[in-house]
C-alpha cells in the first residue's frame, strides 16, 4: 500500500519531527506505550465475477507512544501495520500520528503526521477532507495519516484552525486476489495528478463559532482531492484503471442544533477543479431514547439523507440517499454495543445494509462483528446488447485497419454516451478513439483478443451510475475481529 517513494517521503517527516522533541531538556523520563493486536477473519458467502476466494484471515497491531516534554509539549506517535493472507495490497504499514504538540494559553501548533476530523454528519461525511480514508479498513472510519502542520487559536469566542499539508496520501485499491473491487484492477502505481500552483503543498482553513445555540462551521480546503477519478490506460494486454487526483477548492459548511431532545444536523460543500463543479448537501437528525422499557438501554437513532448535483459518474458511492442507522448500548459490564443501519439510493432501485456488534470480555480483549449486505435491483447491463459493436471494434483492432472506419468508431463512442460516463472521461475515451482509429497497430501487442470484448464490456459498467451495486452485490461479508488490548 505504501510504495517505496512515501516511505521515504514519511521517513524524512518522521525524523524532521522527531528532531523537535529531542531538543528540549524535558526529554528525561520514558513516556507511556499502548496499544492492541487484533486477529480478523472476512468471510464472504459466495464468490464474485472475478475471484473465488471466500475467506479472508488477516492480523494487525497499531501501537501509541506518548511523550510529556515539560507543560506546554507533547510527542505523540501512532503506528498501525495490517498483514492479509489472500490481497497482498492489503500488506502495509502506516504512521497514524508522528506529531509535536505545543499547547499555548489560547492556541495549540501541531508539526509531523497528524488525524483531522471535519464535520458532524455520522453517516454521510462530506466535509470531512483534510486525510485520506484508510480504504482497506472500511466500513470503519480509520483515516491514513497526513504530514501537515496546522495552528489552532481562539479568537474571542471563535475558534480558527489553519493547516499547511504536505502531499496527498495516494488511495488504496484491492489488488487482483480482493474483493469489493472493479472488474479492473486499480494502477495505484502510476496516479497522474495535477497539483495546481501550490505544487505538493495544500491550504486548509477553518472558524467555528456559536450563534444562540446553534454551532457553525466554515471551513476551505484548497488542495488534491482525496477522492480520484479514474481514466483507462487502453493497454489491452494489461487492461488497468489509472487515478487521476487534481487540485480542488472546496468551501464547506456544517451546523448543528439542539431542538429539545434532537440534535439537527446539516453539511453542505461547494467544490470547483478536478472532474466537474459541484455542490452537496447532508441534513438529517440525531436523538436518543434514554432508559429503554424502563431499562438500562440506550437507543440512538441517525437518519440522514445527501443529495448531490452531479448526474454523472465521478467515483462516489452515496449521492441521491438515505441514511437510517440505530445504535443500541446495553451499558453492560461489557460495554456492549449493536449497531444496525441501511442505506438506500433513491435515484436508482439499490442499497446496502450492515450491521456492527462490540463487547469486552476479560480486562483485555474485545470482540467485534460487522457485516453488510448489498442489495442491487437495477437490471444488469446485458452483454448481449453491446456485442456487436464492442466486437466490430475488437475485429478491426486485431486486423490492424488503417485507418478503422468511422462508423466502427462512432458506434462504440454512442455506447459510452448512454452511461453516466463524466465529460472529462467522455472526452479522453474520444481522444483515445481517434488515436486508435489513426493506428490501432499500437494497441494490438501481446493482446489476447478474446478477452478484450470483455474489457470494453466493463470499461461500459463502470462508467454507469446504475451499475455501482451491481458490480459488488456478491461481495456481501461477515467479519470477526478480536482485540488484546495493553
Amino acid at each position: 500500500m505504501i510504495t517505496k517513494k512515501w516511505q521515504r517521503k514519511i521517513g524524512r517527516t518522521l525524523l524532521y519531527s522527531a528532531l523537535l522533541p529531542i531538543t528540549s531538556s524535558a526529554f528525561a523520563e520514558w513516556g507511556s506505550v499502548s496499544g492492541w493486536v487484533n486477529a480478523q477473519t472476512r468471510f464472504y458467502p459466495d464468490t464474485s465475477e472475478y475471484v473465488e476466494e471466500q475467506t479472508y484471515p488477516a492480523a494487525a497491531f497499531e501501537l501509541t507512544y506518548s511523550q510529556d516534554l515539560g507543560d506546554s509539549d507533547q510527542f505523540i506517535a501512532t503506528l498501525f501495520a495490517r498483514g492479509d493472507s489472500v490481497d497482498d495490497e492489503r500488506n502495509y504499514l502506516d504512521a497514524r500520528e508522528f506529531l509535536w504538540l505545543h499547547h499555548g494559553e489560547n492556541f495549540q501548533t501541531r508539526v509531523g503526521v497528524g488525524q483531522v476530523s471535519w464535520g458532524v454528519n455520522e453517516i454521510f461525511k462530506i466535509t470531512d477532507l483534510i486525510n485520506q480514508k484508510d480504504r482497506a479498513e472500511l466500513p470503519f472510519q480509520k483515516k491514513l495519516g497526513q504530514p501537515m502542520a496546522s495552528l489552532s487559536f481562539y479568537w474571542g469566542e471563535q475558534l480558527i484552525e489553519l493547516y499547511a499539508m504536505y502531499d496527498v496520501r495516494p488511495a488504496w485499491y484491492p489488488g487482483e486476489d480482493g474483493r469489493l473491487r472493479y472488474p479492473l484492477l486499480i494502477d495505484a502505481d502510476n496516479q497522474k495528478y495535477d497539483r495546481g500552483k501550490t505544487g505538493k503543498t495544500d491550504f486548509a482553513a477553518k472558524w467555528k463559532t456559536r450563534w444562540g445555540d446553534m454551532d457553525i462551521s466554515l471551513s476551505h480546503f484548497y488542495g488534491v482531492t482525496r477522492d480520484p477519478y479514474f481514466i483507462f490506460n487502453y493497454d489491452f494486454a494489461d487492461p488497468l484503471l489509472i487515478p487521476v487526483y487534481e487540485k480542488v477548492n472546496q468551501t464547506s459548511i456544517d451546523l448543528v442544533y439542539p431542538w429539545g431532545d434532537v440534535l439537527l444536523k446539516a453539511e453542505a460543500t461547494y467544490q470547483t477543479g478536478s472532474i466537474e463543479q459541484f455542490e452537496s448537501v447532508v441534513g438529517g437528525f440525531e436523538y436518543t431514547q434514554g432508559g429503554l422499557f424502563d431499562s438500562n438501554l440506550d437507543l440512538t437513532w441517525y437518519v440522514e439523507a445527501i443529495w448531490d448535483s452531479r448526474d454523472q459518474i465521478d467515483g462516489t458511492l452515496f449521492d441521491h440517499d438515505i441514511g437510517i442507522a440505530g445504535r443500541l448500548a446495553l451499558n453492560d459490564a461489557r460495554d456492549s454495543n449493536l449497531v444496525l443501519g441501511v442505506v438506500a439510493d433513491y435515484e436508482y432501485d439499490e442499497a446496502f445494509g450492515y450491521f456492527f456488534w462490540t463487547n469486552t470480555f476479560g480486562s483485555s480483549w474485545t470482540l467485534n462483528i460487522t457485516g453488510q449486505y448489498f442489495l442491487a435491483n437495477e437490471p444488469r447491463l446485458d452483454p448481449a446488447e453491446y456485442a456487436s459493436e464492442i466486437q466490430a471494434f475488437t475485429d478491426e483492432i486485431e486486423a490492424g485497419t488503417t485507418p478503422i472506419p468511422q462508423q466502427v468508431i462512432d458506434d462504440m463512442l454512442a455506447l459510452y454516451e448512454g452511461t453516466t460516463i463524466g465529460k472529462k472521461q467522455f472526452d479522453r475515451v474520444v481522444e483515445e478513439f481517434d488515436r486508435i482509429q489513426i493506428d490501432p497497430t499500437g494497441y494490438s501487442e501481446d493482446v489476447d483478443f478474446d478477452n478484450v470484448p470483455q474489457t470494453l464490456f466493463d470499461l461500459i459498467r463502470i462508467s454507469d451510475n446504475s451499475q455501482k451495486m451491481n458490480l459488488i452485490e456478491r461481495d456481501a461479508y461477515i467479519q470477526v475481529d478480536v482485540f488484546y488490548h495493553f
